[in-house]
């Protein structure tokens, strides 16, 4: 298993649709790339700037749910990738020390570890088959192969959609996140 961290969450050149960047944290510095919906992005910019809402959304709900029962979440592990989808495992303890292993979506699971601030797994097959090397990759900060390299400060147009996110969330009801169906 090699340990990742969130680089971001962006959109591939020429698609609306959102993607989650996650990078590996040591070695070759490789990035997976997976693509997630609008309604999981959102709920990743939220726990990534660790707004407070009124109401638990879903996933802070789980980890509430999780707590309540004397358990906690101490690892998320990006197990396998099987008709080019990524399957995660949820690595809970359990309130009497033993440990309990939940499948879960990819994006749901690394946005609970946000959430929880516990690392994010993946397993080196995973990696082989599914990352793009470093200098495959262009984020805000530029190509971050090296580990000492300094991170670029983020742009003022970064900087004012973040601001924009917190507005937004905080001036947010519960109804503003219903949908036809509901």
């Amino acid at each position: 298993m090699a340990e990742v961290e969130v680089a971001g969450v962006g959109q591939e050149q020429g698609s609306e649709d959102p993607v989650l960047l996650l990078r590996e944290r040591t070695g070759g510095r490789r990035y997976l790339a997976i693509w997630i919906g609008a309604p999981e992005a959102t709920a990743l910019a939220a726990a990534e700037v660790a707004a407070t809402l009124p109401r638990p959304l879903t996933h802070r709900l789980l980890l509430d749910a999780v707590e309540a029962f004397g358990a906690e979440l101490v690892a998320v592990r990006l197990s396998a990738l099987v008709d080019g989808q990524f399957h995660a495992e949820l690595q809970l303890r359990t309130a009497d020390g033993g440990s309990r292993t939940v499948s879960a979506r990819a994006s749901d699971a690394v946005t609970l570890a946000v959430h929880q601030g516990c690392p994010i797994e993946a397993a080196e097959e995973v990696l082989s088959e599914a990352a793009l090397p470093a200098n495959a990759v262009a984020t805000v900060g530029g190509p971050e192969d090296d580990e000492a390299t300094p991170e670029a400060p983020p742009s003022a147009d970064v900087e004012d959609e973040v601001e924009r996110l917190r507005r937004a969330l905080s001036e947010a009801t519960p109804d503003d996140f219903k949908t036809d169906d509901d």
